[in-house]
């Protein structure tokens, strides 16, 4: 109670300690206390060690303040956010337009098992939203007032990124480079793909190494398939109807509601009126992403790097939604996931790959929020953190597993898109320590961090440019797409370009040099932006030292 009227006087707060703090807000503007919801969001906001939670709670301020003091408090509440903050903190008014939209939401909650997670959102849903929608002409005013003044004011100043192509430089040599993720489009770089000359297309095991037809990577699907099939393919009739959608979710996602594909997206949320609707978008928008991740997550890892060598590494387990849609992995795919994985890292020793982007992870929570589902299964909250546990426990061991095995070959993986600390929440991989990782963040094109990026000052050290990055989609199209997993890639682009330029470089010292070339990331927050250009003049200097 002191400490809502005397933040100053609280100690520094963990991302879980926030969040039960956020939920007492919850349940206290619930219970109609505007007061007292406000104070506690504002004592998250001052005391969080997490600064992108400077910025939490707006939607219950905002809610509180409409009650009490009308648009002009709202938008008063809009005003204390950095400009750049506004667009994403103002999405829930645009995304919840009607009440079906939240008894759809609601039912679909009440489909899992009674847990705290559960029960937040149920009352979100019931008790909270619905003020939120019934009053939402106001809170987009208040926005749109805010923005105006926005309009007016000096343009931020973008942060100046240092990029350098490697296409004319005479030092630079090949670098076998991969990409790890959902499914990734092999037609767009066909100039770049590796070959493993071991191999032919003829559906017999050639090079003696277990895998049929591994000619440019390795696949993982569940049910039948072959190395050869690189790109996760969800059907000609699901990418008619979704694939237009692609860029507005990830708008959605960076907090950008009002663009056009934006508001498309958000036409199509307001049809979901039924769990059975919310079931299929989600179902279908996944699959498109699914589709796009690892293509575009490529065309960042090769840019302006023509000496780079491209194998795919398709592993579906990777995405998770699609083929564990509502439930956990069973024991047998758990060991499926770790024959994947000893298959890739036979891969990337006999072919010497020297850097490879991973832009994927599990937390302990998401793997729990899949098994609630499975009520018939799971009857409490404890048997789920159980079983969550000795999934995640299982997915940690798989992870070092290959970290071990492949000590020449640098791992650069994404923190993650859930604003939390990767070692608190359990992030796999972005939680492990080893030599040959590297854990990458993501800023916006500010230099600030992204609003969903994950952190921790020991194991994130390292950030890049995250926010709307424009690449390569399957059909050959160019889309801005938004995550870490944005970042990461970027950041290991470098990192191959480093290896292009001085091979001789050991993981460990790449990461090294990567981190002590960077630029800090101004207050309030922690960690560095890479700089290309210190990065590649840095490793040239060694090379030249070390050259007889």
């Amino acid at each position: 109670a002191g400490w809502r009227t005397s933040p100053a006087d609280a100690p520094a707060l963990s991302g879980k300690a926030c969040e039960r703090i956020l939920e007492l807000a919850s349940v206290a503007l619930a219970d109609g206390d505007a007061e007292q919801s406000g104070q506690l969001v504002r004592l998250v906001r001052a005391r969080a060690r997490n600064r992108n939670s400077a910025f939490a709670g707006t939607t219950l301020l905002a809610e509180g303040a409409r009650r009490t003091g009308g648009e002009e408090a709202v938008a008063a509440i809009f005003r204390e956010l950095p400009r750049t903050r506004l667009g994403g903190a103002t999405v829930i008014f645009q995304i919840f337009q009607e009440q079906a939209q939240l008894d759809a939401q609601l039912a679909q909650t009440k489909t899992q098992i009674v847990s705290l997670d559960t029960a937040k959102s149920a009352l979100y849903f019931s008790l909270l939203l619905p003020d939120v929608v019934q009053n939402r002409a106001m809170f987009l005013a208040a926005a749109e007032a805010v923005r105006a003044e926005h309009a007016e004011a000096p343009p931020l100043s973008e942060y100046a990124f240092s990029t350098v192509a490697l296409t004319d430089a005479a030092d630079a040599q090949p670098v076998h480079v991969a990409v790890w993720d959902v499914g990734t489009n092999p037609a767009l770089f066909e100039n770049q793909l590796y070959r493993n000359a071991a191999e032919e297309a003829n559906g017999q095991d050639d090079d003696g190494n277990g895998l049929v037809d591994d000619l440019h990577g390795v696949v993982h699907e569940i049910g039948e398939h072959t190395h050869q099939d690189l790109l996760f393919d969800p059907g000609q009739e699901v990418l008619a109807e979704y694939a237009p959608f692609l860029r507005g979710v990830m708008d959605l996602r960076a907090g950008i509601a009002t663009s056009d594909a934006a508001q498309r997206v958000l036409g199509l949320m307001r049809s979901a009126s039924t769990p059975e609707r919310l079931e299929e978008l989600d179902i279908n928008l996944s699959a498109v992403g699914e589709w796009a991740h690892g293509t575009h997550v490529a065309g960042i890892l090769i840019a302006g790097l023509p000496q780079a060598q491209l194998s795919i590494f398709r592993s579906t387990w990777a995405g998770e939604a699609r083929p564990y849609h509502h439930r956990g992995p069973t024991d047998e795919e758990l060991a499926g996931e770790r024959a994947n994985v000893d298959a890739i890292a036979a891969y990337i020793n006999a072919h010497q790959v020297r850097v490879v982007n991973a832009s994927l992870g599990f937390s302990l929570d998401y793997i729990a929020s899949a098994l609630r589902h499975e009520g018939d299964t799971y009857a409490t909250e404890a048997a789920v953190m159980e079983r969550a546990g000795v999934v995640q426990a299982h997915r940690r061991a798989t992870w070092e597993r290959i970290f071990a095995a492949c000590p020449e070959t640098l791992f650069v993986v994404a923190a993650g898109n859930s604003n939390q600390d990767v070692l608190e929440y359990g992030d796999t991989p972005a939680d492990i320590v080893s030599a040959n990782l590297l854990v990458i963040g993501a800023v916006d094109r500010y230099g600030a961090w992204a609003t969903f990026t994950n952190s921790n000052a020991e194991r994130v050290r390292v950030f890049d440019f995250g926010v709307e990055v424009p690449s390569l989609v399957p059909d050959g199209s160019t889309v801005p797409l938004s995550g870490t997993s944005m970042a990461s890639p970027n950041a290991a682009n470098l990192a191959a370009k480093v290896l292009s330029v001085n091979p001789a470089l050991t993981p460990a010292q790449v990461i090294a040099l990567i981190e002590e070339t960077a630029t800090p990331i101004a207050e309030p927050f922690g960690g560095r932006i890479v700089h290309e250009a210190d990065a590649l003049a840095r490793a040239r200097a060694l090379r030249d030292e070390a050259s007889p």
